[in-house]
């Protein structure tokens, strides 16, 4: 199998390196706009392999992704400190589409992975421009922001994480949606007051942004969950994973990408589940999905006014 990643700075290397030594992969290319930075990374990845397993890592253009069974994407600028992932909507967009668009050229049988921020609506764009179904085409999304709060949780129950089953869906930012209403400790459901599910809430959203502040990004964690999701996806077992996908009338939203339970395996999306939420989580979806298509919305426009002949 092939991979390709587009974009190896410090979290697309992270990536690259996990998807060396644990995926199934027989050659994965990395793609930079520094090439020099691409060399080192391929390098670097090389030198920390396990004896056993020895995928051919090298450096590569996007022409080079031919034949890729799955490609991510984490190129574009990323947070800083006194960011969100929405503020680097105008700063990416553009680079998203034009690589998304360039991709699609060349890995005709891939699926694509992206990371990119605010990942939603760069998983829109990234559909959008690739002219691809919505079945190949995903962010990674609200399965970090599920990992993340089963950690809060077990924190904060003061049980091991491996007992806590939990999920968010929604947007991979500030509007995430922890489904408290599906949540249970060790098969049972936990008691959980209004001020702790608030405050399990709160940590859940401010969490990266903790992180970044105090080691300048975030990078084991969205690498493990990009790691997963694409073991998932590559599987010949279908497995739900939540992720984002564009959406088709599920869950009343149309033709954005949002956090959902995916089916994922063989190399697509196979369906999607349709989760009854309780009434603040179905209302907290809704917001979400609103805002993000009107972003999603906004960054279209701005990339056709943007693509405008001079003159």
């Amino acid at each position: 199998m092939k991979a390709g990643i587009v974009g190896v700075g410090k979290l697309g290397g992270t990536i690259a390196f996990a998807l060396a030594r644990e995926g199934p992969w027989d050659e994965l290319v990395l793609v930079d706009a520094v090439p020099d930075l691409a060399w080192a990374q391929a390098e670097d990845i090389r030198h920390g392999l396990r004896v056993s397993t020895q995928p051919a890592v090298r450096v590569g253009t996007i022409q080079d992704l031919a034949d890729c069974d799955v490609v991510v994407l984490s190129a574009g600028q990323g947070r800083k400190p006194e960011m969100t992932r929405l503020d680097l909507l105008h700063a990416n967009a553009g680079l998203v589409a034009e690589l998304s668009r360039n991709i699609a050229r060349v890995a005709t049988r891939a699926s694509l992975v992206v990371l990119t921020n605010p990942m939603d609506v760069m998983t829109t764009i990234a559909w959008q421009s690739t002219g691809w179904p919505r079945t190949r085409v995903l962010g990674s999304g609200t399965l970090l922001d599920s990992q993340r709060v089963r950690v809060i949780l077990a924190d904060h129950l003061q049980v091991p994480t491996v007992k806590v089953s939990a999920t968010a869906l929604g947007e991979h930012g500030q509007r995430v949606v922890p489904v408290f209403s599906r949540t249970k400790v060790s098969g049972r459901r936990p008691t959980l007051s209004t001020k702790d599910k608030e405050e399990i809430a709160r940590r859940l959203r401010e969490v990266s942004t903790r992180i970044i502040e105090a080691k300048g990004g975030t990078a084991f964690g969205p690498a493990g969950a990009t790691v997963e999701l694409i073991h998932a996806l590559i599987g010949s077992r279908p497995r739900v994973v939540p992720c984002s996908v564009v959406l088709d009338g599920e869950y009343g939203v149309h033709d954005v990408a949002i956090g959902v339970p995916a089916v994922l395996g063989t190399g697509r999306v196979l369906g999607l589940e349709e989760w009854p939420l309780a009434e603040d989580e179905q209302a907290a979806f809704e917001e979400a999905a609103r805002d993000l298509k009107a972003f999603a919305d906004d960054a279209a426009v701005l990339r056709k006014v943007g693509e405008r002949p001079s003159g």
